[in-house]
């Protein structure tokens, strides 16, 4: 292997790596918005009336879980996608 090839395969194991993380990223974002929305509903469905402060910490929460979007979605934005590699490396 040339010195070109072993830093081909340590670049691609990383961007494997950095996908992987990307990946669970949004993920966890995934789903702490369905949690966010479950738990809205929930309280909906009860009855149960908001206190002032129950309804900023939902709102602080919702607005914590559309930060996290809009960050993966710029971090996304911003990287391009990589062509496979080719066979062999």
């Amino acid at each position: 292997m040339s010195a070109i090839s072993d830093y081909a395969v340590k670049a691609n194991n990383a961007f494997t790596t950095i996908n992987t993380s990307l990946d669970n990223i949004v993920a966890d974002e995934v789903n702490l918005a369905k949690q966010i929305s479950d738990l809205k509903s929930q309280i909906a469905s009860g009855g149960s009336v908001l206190t002032p402060e129950d309804q900023t910490a939902l709102d602080t929460l919702a607005a914590a879980g559309d930060a996290l979007a809009a960050k993966t979605k710029t971090i996304s934005d911003a990287v391009p996608d990589l062509p496979a590699p080719p066979p062999g490396v």
